[in-house]
């Protein structure tokens, strides 16, 4: 078995750099889905349904569009697809917890 080279990455300096990458992940994930629930309470404020078909269809195309691969377009689509329905889940849950509220009030 021969010694990496300098320069050469091993397997634990391989998954070390997945680990960073994952912990940004996860990161930008809790972010864009904080950013979801603020979109969810400017939703309930202005009386808008929870689900925007057109907007989900605008970031798929999106990210497609800015994938350079090596991740295929159906493989990028179907991530985001289950980001959206994640975050869709948690802003439903928001605005459903803003209108209870909004009714215990009445």
């Amino acid at each position: 078995m021969t010694q990496p080279t300098a320069g050469e990455k091993t397997l634990e300096d391989w998954r070390q750099e997945i680990d960073a990458l994952d912990t940004e992940l996860v990161r930008l994930l809790n972010q864009r889905a904080a950013i979801a629930c603020e979109i969810a309470l400017v939703k309930v404020a202005r009386g808008l349904a929870a689900y925007d078909c057109r907007r989900e269809e605008q970031v798929l195309e999106r990210v497609k569009r800015k994938n350079d691969g090596p991740l295929d377009g159906q493989s990028i689509a179907a991530i985001f697809q289950s980001i959206i329905e994640e975050t869709r889940r948690l802003g439903t849950e928001r605005m459903r917890e803003v209108n209870e509220v909004k009714q215990a009030n009445y």
